[in-house]
């Protein structure tokens, strides 16, 4: 096991008619595991969180030998320092929030204790939740509840099976992007299982491509999905940016608010909230529009100098990746690359109208 593996598994299985053939390696970061309905994720999860029990093979977490048939090792679910959240939170009904929270935390001895629950709670936004009983949440916030409790169980690896396929949009949405900082800030390394197109481009450092059983790829999200979608799998999902923002004026003549994102500036829609405030922003890649020349006369507010890093396609779609001080991607049709010599290296401008973007939350 090469030193910057946080997990190794090379395993066979079977459940059911399914039989898996598993051998990848994890680095740190957010790993989205991608595929279609059906080819093992699932599966796959159980099988590293001690829930399932492979037919031969290993496990190994860290320095952590989780499964070996070889040498006899199986180790019980609670023993692996793994975190399991499930698509539908699984709260203990009878407890409240505040108690949900502290459950995995008050059976970790205390030398092994990663995460304070403040910490936890200020990161999730649980506070005004603490007293609340289950049933009377939403599902974002449900799910926020379930993430916070497997944190303060102190995993060395979170696990994470669908956690927001049942949230709407717009929430799934802001979701995804707290999932982003909260691995960010805490360095704890995530497996996501997803067949969402959206979760793997805006948060996924890397994906392991999954069909029938067997991981068929592994590498950056864009290059991995482009293989997927060309090899007949299709999808009809928008593409997405999602940004994260700072809020640096207003003007009330004109209609519009400004904001930020690192060095880069934004026209928006005139907003309500304070100068100074963060908020998260969604650009569809369809309402991005490339020009090879700064253009003028345009009602459009938002015209950024930006320089094409990588061309895509996702079977009949194509996608560039464009740096602007901020990487956006602008989804395009397969006629344009000719019409404008886009390439790698290109410089262009991108034109986005104020009304495009769209606030989450």
């Amino acid at each position: 096991m090469a030193e910057s593996d946080i997990l190794q598994v090379d395993v066979r299985a079977r459940v059911g008619r399914l039989q898996l053939a598993l051998s990848f390696r994890l680095d740190e970061g957010f790993t989205a595991l991608f595929g279609p309905s059906g080819c093992g994720k699932t599966t796959t999860l159980r099988l590293i969180a001690g829930l399932l029990r492979p037919l031969q093979g290993h496990i190994r977490l860290f320095n952590t030998t989780l499964f070996d048939s070889e040498q006899g090792i199986c180790l019980p679910a609670f023993e692996r320092q793994t975190g399991l959240i499930f698509q539908d939170g699984r709260l203990f009904p009878h407890l409240s929030v505040h108690d949900n929270l502290l459950f995995g935390y008050s059976k970790t001895p205390a030398h092994l204790r990663r995460f304070h629950p403040q910490q936890v709670i200020e990161l999730l936004r649980l506070a005004p939740l603490l007293q609340r009983s289950p049933h009377t949440l939403s599902g974002g916030e449900a799910q926020r509840v379930a993430i916070g409790r497997a944190l303060l169980a102190s995993p060395a690896l979170l696990l994470m099976d669908e956690p927001l396929a049942a949230v709407d949009v717009p929430v799934k949405l802001g979701l995804l992007a707290e999932l982003k900082t909260l691995q960010q800030e805490l360095d704890l390394p995530i497996l996501y299982v997803s067949h969402d197109l959206n979760t793997v481009l805006n948060i996924a450092n890397s994906v392991l491509l999954m069909q029938e059983g067997t991981i068929k790829a592994a590498g950056a999200p864009l290059e991995i999905l482009a293989d997927y979608i060309s090899s007949g799998l299709t999808t009809t999902d928008t593409i997405r940016n999602l940004i994260r923002v700072e809020l640096t004026g207003h003007d009330d003549t004109l209609g519009i608010s400004t904001a930020r994102a690192g060095d880069t500036t934004f026209f928006l829609p005139r907003l309500h909230d304070d100068s100074g405030s963060t908020i998260l922003l969604d650009i569809p890649a369809s309402e991005i529009i490339i020009a090879t020349r700064k253009p003028e006369g345009l009602s459009a507010r938002n015209i950024l100098p930006a320089r094409v890093l990588e061309i895509r396609r996702l079977g009949s779609r194509v996608v560039v990746q464009a740096d602007a001080g901020v990487v956006l991607s602008v989804e395009i049709t397969e006629g344009v690359i000719g019409a404008l010599q886009l390439q790698p290296g290109r410089e262009i401008f991108l034109v986005i109208k104020a009304t495009a973007f769209r606030r989450i939350g």
